[in-house]
């Protein structure tokens, strides 16, 4: 089992899928060569990424901005700019663009990740915008304009480590001790930072292969013994399944494959060969309900290595 890597997405499976990755080379003990056909996130791509045994793997999103974001990653890491604090103009001006910063707006500015509404509600943007510019460079001016709004000081001491995600916990422990005095949804959570550290976990990404096109349209040539198509397209009966998916001609791609293929879903007319019970990554609250996860196949299972 590997880290629970994973660009921050809606839907996503990073807690998900060192069991889904388990499972599938459970039965297919001959796998080198995989295809994440609808990437997203990426959490099963990275997951594959981390075990010996694969000598490839291919990350398909249709999504321009989001492959231009991995590629940035893998070629660069995450860098200075990523940090620049993001207006609420900002991300309407630019988060449909397609190119990497596009692609980050989507992810880490996006409420819930949706990638269409911005992260913080209107009367909470300015006081994040201050945590931030904290945080990120130690703005003395930020600093005071804080003071002055809630009385509370936030000492230079707790800026000193070079690591920003650790001056994030650091500043995050000031605010903390003064629970009875604040509104911790306006003050406690510096969720962008967070986010972005998902993203910096992903800077070994040499031996992913990124790939923008209709799921339909990559080319599969690696031998069919040793190749796993996996699925994760938009979940049937939703209204993002209707937008962007035709059931029939999923299922027409499917049938007619020589490869074996898993489809993550709820619910899909293949055989159901693992469930996972879990609590939804599409609330924000500690009550999300929870839901059994699903994983469909194409071809019948071998009789070894069952997680059940």
């Amino acid at each position: 089992m590997g880290k629970e890597l994973g660009i921050p997405y809606m839907g996503s499976k990073r807690k998900l899928s060192s069991k889904i990755v388990d499972y599938i080379l459970s039965k297919n003990r001959d796998c080198k060569y995989v295809y994440d056909l609808f990437g997203g996130g990426g959490a099963i791509s990275f997951e594959f990424l981390q075990r010996k045994q694969i000598k490839k793997i291919v990350y398909n999103e249709l999504n321009t901005g989001i492959c231009e974001l991995l590629k940035k990653i893998q070629k660069y890491g995450v860098t200075k700019d990523f940090y620049k604090w993001v207006s609420r103009e900002e991300f309407n001006a630019h988060k449909n663009d397609n190119n990497w910063y596009g692609g980050l707006l989507k992810t880490c500015w996006s409420f819930g990740n949706n990638q269409r509404d911005y992260l913080f509600a209107t009367d909470l943007e300015e006081d994040k915008r201050l945590l931030h510019e904290i945080v990120v460079n130690k703005c003395d001016t930020s600093r005071q304009l804080f003071k002055d709004k809630f009385d509370l000081f936030i000492d230079g001491f707790y800026l000193k480590n070079d690591d920003i995600q650790l001056r994030r916990l650091d500043v995050m422990q000031v605010v903390k001790a003064q629970i009875g005095r604040f509104d911790l949804q306006r003050l406690q959570q510096l969720e962008q930072l967070e986010q972005l550290q998902q993203l910096e976990q992903l800077e070994q990404l040499e031996q992913l292969e990124i790939s923008n096109k209709s799921a339909f349209d990559v080319i599969i040539k690696t031998p069919i013994s040793e190749t796993i198509l996996y699925l994760d397209p938009p979940y049937l009966n939703t209204a993002k399944y209707a937008e962007k998916m035709c059931y029939t001609e999923l299922m027409d791609y499917i049938l007619k494959s020589p490869y074996k293929i898993y489809v993550s879903s709820y619910e899909f007319d293949l055989p159901c060969v693992f469930e996972l019970n879990h609590r939804s990554s599409l609330s924000a609250t500690n009550n999300a309900k929870k839901v059994v996860e699903k994983l469909f196949c194409n071809r019948e299972e071998n009789s070894y290595g069952s997680l059940f």
